[in-house]
């Protein structure tokens, strides 16, 4: 989950989070956004603790110290041998990373999320505990971040089950978890309170029922109720994730979403049945996992544990549109690892974080092993946004154990809260506990592609030339002009092309190469090989396999055997689009130009016929352009969310214009 520090989180919460005063609705101020320009670095700051044993499950920056909660007993400081006590709850110097000694709460019970507090120098802790220095605080308590002395105001709420998550929205405190029951009074997995006094109110009562997978005979049995909330940035929306069937007697299969308004959170009509599907019911009874909003509050993402079952969401990170409405929502895009968990996820302008103990990501077909698409990324990634594919950020973090439990973005940098000594491969000693921060990091490659009136380039005309025309889409041509080829590329064999972000892409000799050009000079060719990668394609994963030790090793992508058939191809919103020779439809895969992976499942857009002809297709702005491999002509089309809409036109050719457009490869650049 996302938690922006306390001094700019003001809960993730703003306009609908406001104090109601005579019936009206006071703004809180917008909290502060990360506001990266960049992904994190790849090297840990030195900053921080060893937490000696357990699992790291709740960060808190709170400025000039950080919060800890989780399932350890005892930390020490970096370089130093000796241990100190502190069971489940610690806080330690942001600017040296040693333990804060007048912070020392005794509680009794792992705790599993921290927060900003009511009021300044104080925290919210919330978990499985009891009792807080020998006072009774069921499952939730207020500390003060100077000593951890408890803030009596604060009243014991006396939670029969689990409080897993907490979110400040406003004068309200939104609380997630196992319950039954909240100061005695019928709460089903949520409730909410007054932030500063704790005194229960009706405004979150959805009622979380039904045990997702388990139905009274075998498999798994958990605890029913919220597991994550998430609250988008505008604090109108909560999205709940966790073990329940039903939400106020409604089929809400692991996800549910409530709209907050100024005097209740009621439940929408949003639905998916996505997450109805059962995955491995002798080990899990639900398998979501965490959940984020994006800093714009755009959508939302939803990481899930489970196994390999092919056409579930089960192992896999989704990317939902908050915008998206009705009760057979579809997400945008799914990213599988093929088989092994993920528990967290936090989200920049930049990327999506997530962590777990995976393997590798866009792994569709893998079961516990890597099939064609498969990227290395130990344990932790950074995802694109658009695609939902690997970015080239890969520090990974071996050996895997549990997993990366918690990450938490702050406009500094990266937390991540882990249960093993090392990140990279036993390469940086973080014990349970890392920060990245963002010195060191890069911005991802650029997805802004070329316009017309433009250029149009075609490479491959009557042998290695490349030439350039001016086009403006409809009818105007300019003279060829050559473009210089240095090296002799042979865009003879060339299988098609695109420029997105200053990189040209294209397939050749059975794969795909990448260059700069810049409309007048070509960077060196470069092969696009992110499925092997020499830091972890030898290193072994813990598994083994026929007495053979497992690597991180990928497996190149299905779309290279693909690529010598291939006539034409373009990119548009995070996906490649191309055409096949003899084959009348429009495919396409998600794509990466960060890091040029291809996504492992090949797609046909719906209603897309006539390309069988193609000798080169683009996109630019709302038409699609093809190039007819028999007349050479460049005909459009209308290019509508997606897809090819209405009669083609022929725009210019031999006998309209006198300009013959075919070549290996035809795309727009600058």
């Amino acid at each position: 989950m996302v938690r922006l520090p306390a001094l700019s989180r003001r809960p993730l919460a703003v306009l609908a989070s406001a104090l109601t005063v005579t019936g009206l609705l006071v703004a809180a101020p917008a909290p502060a956004a990360p506001n990266h320009t960049t992904v994190v670095g790849a090297v840990p700051s030195a900053q921080t603790p060893d937490i000696i044993d357990g699992t790291v499950f709740a960060i808190h920056d709170a400025g000039t110290k950080v919060v800890v909660g989780g399932s350890f007993t005892q930390a020490r400081n970096r370089g130093t041998s000796a241990a100190i006590n502190r069971k489940y709850l610690l806080a330690f110097d942001k600017a040296t990373g040693k333990v804060d000694t007048a912070f020392a709460p005794t509680v009794d019970g792992e705790v599993l999320d921290v927060l900003a507090g009511p009021t300044a120098g104080t925290v919210y802790v919330a978990g499985k505990f009891n009792t807080v220095n020998g006072t009774t605080r069921r499952k939730l308590a207020v500390v003060n971040l100077s000593n951890g002395s408890l803030v009596t105001s604060f009243p014991n709420l006396a939670f029969n089950g689990i409080v897993n998550d907490v979110a400040r929205v406003g004068s309200r405190l939104l609380i997630g978890g196992t319950f039954t029951t909240v100061t005695g009074k019928a709460r089903g997995g949520l409730a909410s309170v007054a932030a500063t006094t704790g005194v229960l109110d009706s405004y979150l009562t959805a009622n979380l029922t039904v045990n997702h997978n388990y139905n009274g005979g075998s498999g798994a049995k958990g605890a029913v109720g919220a597991e994550k909330l998430a609250v988008s940035p505008d604090g109108t929306q909560l999205v709940v994730i966790g073990n329940f069937k039903k939400a106020n007697g409604a089929q809400h299969d692991q996800v549910a979403r409530l709209t907050l308004g100024s005097t209740a959170a009621t439940l929408s009509s949003w639905n998916t049945a996505r997450y109805e599907p059962a995955c491995r019911t002798d080990m899990f009874d639900s398998y979501v996992r965490d959940v984020a909003f994006s800093p714009d509050g755009g959508y939302f993402v939803i990481v899930t544990t489970g196994g390999p079952f092919a056409g579930t969401l089960c192992d896999a990170v989704a990317r939902w549109e908050t915008s998206s409405t009705g009760t057979s929502v579809q997400p945008t895009w799914i990213n599988y690892s093929g088989g092994d968990t993920f528990i967290s996820v936090g989200i920049t302008e930049k990327t999506i974080y997530v962590g777990g103990h995976f393997r590798w990501l866009n792994n569709t077909g893998g079961k516990t092993e890597a099939r064609p698409g498969a990227v290395a990324r130990p344990s932790i990634a950074a995802l694109d946004p658009l695609s939902g594919l690997p970015l080239t950020w890969n520090p990974g973090r071996n050996p895997r154990g549990y997993g990366v439990a918690e990450l938490l973005v702050t406009p500094q940098g990266l937390w991540l809260g882990h249960d093993q000594p090392w990140l990279g491969d036993r390469k940086w000693r973080r014990e349970r506990i890392a920060f990245l921060p963002l010195a060191g990091g890069a911005a991802p490659h650029s997805t802004a592609t070329a316009a017309l009136p433009g250029n149009v380039y075609l490479a491959g005309v009557g042998g290695n030339t490349v030439r350039r025309r001016s086009y403006d889409g409809t009818g105007a041509v300019g003279a060829a002009a050559s473009v210089a080829n240095p090296d002799n590329t042979a865009w003879s064999t060339a299988k098609g092309a695109f420029w997105v972000g200053g990189t040209l892409f294209y397939g050749y000799n059975g794969a795909l190469w990448r260059r700069t050009f810049n409309g007048t000079t070509f960077g060196a060719p470069k092969l696009v090989d992110p499925y092997h990668d020499p830091l972890w394609d030898k290193v072994a994963t813990g598994v083994v396999i026929n007495n053979q030790n497992q690597t991180y090793a990928g497996v190149t992508v299905s779309f290279y055997p693909e690529i010598a058939n291939v006539t034409g191809m373009f990119y548009a919103n995070g996906k490649l689009y191309y055409t096949l020779t003899g084959q009348a439809g429009l495919f396409w895969r998600w794509f990466s130009p960060d890091s040029g992976t291809v996504g492992a499942d090949r797609f046909t857009v719906t209603g897309a016929t006539g390309f069988a002809d193609s000798a080169g297709v683009f996109v630019a702005g709302s038409r699609i352009y093809q190039v007819s491999r028999t007349t050479g002509n460049l005909s459009s089309a209308g290019w509508v969310n997606g897809a090819p809409s209405g009669a083609w036109i022929v725009r210019s050719g031999p006998s309209v214009g006198g300009v013959d457009w075919r070549a290996k490869a035809v795309f727009v650049g600058p």
